[in-house]
């Protein structure tokens, strides 16, 4: 790396200097700033207005004995990318191993109350200002002339009030890895930058975290920082964003109603500077991978009944310090909806917060969520119940122990969703408990939407039964079930005819006259305003005069 000698003001090339041997410079760039070349060019420097900080800077670096400085502007080979790589990945470490870090305030007046005009400092706005504030151990504050106003860490009480950076963070930099991520992200939440890559390329050093500099993908940086953020670390405060609501969108606008899981600035974590771990010092690592399909998790997604037809993903984050230990609410999380590719965020311009007797079970376990969507995917989000079947059996209590394709299974609103050209899927069922009946029985209902709607009841007495739980059993693609009519071609050719629903099955109650009669039909339905499909499934009784030889099963037929 490049370093200024402060007797000489030469560059000069050094592989790694050591700790505490050079001062630093935090600055908001201006105007006839001095780059690299410029440098080099004594003549063409001398033009510019920004050499009188470079020359400050090595005075004040100079005077307590230190043999050199760094100063972005000229320090950094902007024409090299590898070099521009390098500086920005290294930085944060740059301005934590320096002695010293002086801290020029252009537009802070002489004489003027340092506590008063500070708020009003450029210096407080800006992205990269941030790792300046938090990386050196010691920084010292001057004025428009160059006047000391005050020292780090004497400042560290004033200056966490104002930056929102904990205070103890301002004391030692390694103990910001100790915060929620959220929290780190809330103190870049006012910052601005001047090209949109570096509200991400700011930020690496605050998480820990490398990445190479692709300037001209524009937003897509901030999205590929939160990516390295998840790889290495088990933080779901990560995900604790929340987009404008809609009375504060501007016009022209779009509203989202769907996002994907990562946020799309750091100003959408403005909100979070008051989050705290749900659990004070607990190691809870959760596994994060980023996939083609989105980011996959693996922990438990919490449905709670009466308040949200969505599931919920615990933060594991809180909004208060210590909370009690017989409590198990008070924890933030995020809406999911589940969709035909996987889940999204739903109410994205809202947190959940558990509140105490609120009814709720665990859901899904493994899930991938869209990292994120485009205006256009929200908009099919919207109208993902389109074609969808939903089970209604509140005439027929029966156990659901089994739904496939389980991808496209909305075990919260007990629908399936689908993917356009209708599909075919299945549910294993259980009737009766043997605790409370004496007797129990399993039965598979199984249709189809791909052409006219069709369903069929299979008993587990049925030869046909032992087949199709085992096409239910084994892992299948999604285009199984909704590419091709495999109920038709494999467990119905020759068998259906005409109109296939309803579908109707008798069974036997052992050592009973009793006999059980299913009836499913499939009907056309609407579910929040779209067209789709109804499976319901009636359960009814009736007493025989004598017995009927059934072997458990009277009739299965189709009309």
């Amino acid at each position: 790396m490049w370093l200024i000698n402060t007797r000489t003001h030469q560059l000069e090339f050094v592989n790694e200097p050591e700790e505490y041997t050079y001062a630093i410079l935090s600055h908001v760039w201006e105007d006839e700033e001095v780059s690299f070349q410029d440098f080099q060019t004594p003549g063409k420097a001398n033009k510019k207005k920004g050499l009188d900080k470079i020359i400050r800077t090595c005075q004040l670096a100079a005077s307590r004995d230190l043999r050199y400085a760094w100063v972005d502007t000229c320090c950094i080979d902007k024409s090299s990318s590898a070099d521009l790589s390098e500086a920005i990945n290294s930085m944060f470490k740059l301005y934590m191993n320096s002695a010293v870090c002086f801290v020029f305030l252009s537009d802070l007046p002489s004489e003027s109350s340092f506590e008063d005009h500070f708020l009003r400092c450029k210096w407080l706005t800006r992205g990269w200002t941030l790792q300046e504030i938090v990386a050196p151990r010691a920084a010292e504050f001057y004025d428009a002339k160059w006047e000391f106003r005050g020292r780090k860490p004497e400042l560290n009480t004033f200056l966490a009030s104002v930056t929102k950076i904990d205070y103890a963070v301002l004391c030692d930099s390694q103990a910001m890895f100790e915060v929620p991520v959220a929290r780190r992200m809330s103190w870049a939440s006012m910052r601005e930058t001047t090209r949109v890559e570096d509200k991400a390329y700011c930020l690496l050093g605050i998480f820990g975290v490398s990445m190479p500099m692709l300037y001209g993908e524009g937003p897509k940086a901030f999205m590929r920082l939160q990516e390295e953020i998840a790889k290495e670390s088990s933080d779901l405060s990560l995900f604790a964003w929340t987009a404008l609501p809609p009375s504060l969108i501007p016009e022209g606008l779009i509203q989202q109603s769907y996002r994907g899981i990562f946020a799309r600035s750091p100003k959408e974590f403005a909100h979070a500077h008051h989050l705290k771990p749900w659990v004070k010092d607990a190691i809870i690592d959760t596994e994060l991978a980023i996939t083609n399909r989105g980011l996959r998790i693996e922990t438990a997604l919490i449905s709670v009944p009466g308040t949200t037809d969505d599931l919920v993903l615990n933060l594991g984050v809180s909004e208060r310090d210590d909370w009690p230990t017989n409590r198990a609410d008070g924890w933030v999380g995020v809406y999911l909806a589940k969709t035909a590719n996987g889940y999204v965020r739903s109410k994205p311009h809202s947190l959940f917060r558990a509140e105490p007797q609120m009814r709720r079970y665990r859901g899904d376990s493994l899930v991938y969520i869209r990292k994120d969507l485009r205006t256009s995917e929200s908009e099919r989000v919207e109208n993902r119940f389109r074609g969808a079947i939903c089970a209604n059996f509140s005439k027929a209590p029966c156990k659901i122990l089994g739904a496939v394709p389980q991808q496209l299974w909305d075990n919260n609103r007990n629908l399936f969703l689908s993917q356009g050209q209708g599909i075919n899927a299945y549910i294993l069922l259980r009737y009766g408990e043997a605790e409370n009946y004496g007797w129990s029985t399993q039965f598979i209902v199984a249709f189809s939407t791909m052409d006219e709607p069709l369903c069929y009841i299979i008993s587990d007495q049925h030869p046909l039964f032992k087949r199709v739980h085992r096409f239910m059993d084994t892992t299948r693609e999604i285009s199984y079930y909704v590419s091709a009519d495999y109920l038709r071609m494999q467990f119905l050719s020759g068998r259906v005819s005409g109109h296939s629903s309803p579908a109707f099955c008798s069974i036997r109650r052992p050592q009973s006259n009793s006999v059980i009669n299913f009836q499913a039909e499939i009907k056309p339905h609407i579910f929040q305003n779209q067209a789709c499909f109804s499976l319901e499934l009636i359960l009814e009784q009736a007493i025989l005069d004598s017995p009927v030889n059934t072997r458990g099963i009277s009739s299965m037929n189709l009309c």
